[in-house]
């Protein structure tokens, strides 16, 4: 989903380039960015490469997809629980 635009002088310091398309922007003091690519955080690389740029020697130690994995796991151990997921199912015509 690529429904932003971005105008300003900003545009001036894209914040990326992505296969020659530079997207976002940055302030001129580098402090302020932003883009509209859709989960680029999400990556444990890129998001662990882009913060050591902004505060050496930390490093982010959050592996994203583990995360995910592991909230949707729970969620959907929550739901069997709490609710008859097969009735519901039934009722939607998918058993």
């Amino acid at each position: 989903m690529h429904i932003g635009r971005t105008t300003g002088s900003g545009r001036a310091r894209p914040m990326i380039n992505l296969n020659g398309r530079n997207d976002g922007a940055v302030s001129p003091d580098g402090r302020v960015m932003g883009c509209y690519i859709h989960g680029l955080f999400a990556s444990d690389t890129f998001r662990s490469t882009f913060l050591s740029h902004i505060r050496s020697g930390h490093v982010a130690g959050v592996a994203y997809e583990a995360q995910i994995e592991r909230v949707l796991d729970n969620l959907a151990d929550h739901l069997e629980t709490h609710l008859a997921i097969d009735r519901l199912l039934t009722i939607a015509g998918i058993r």
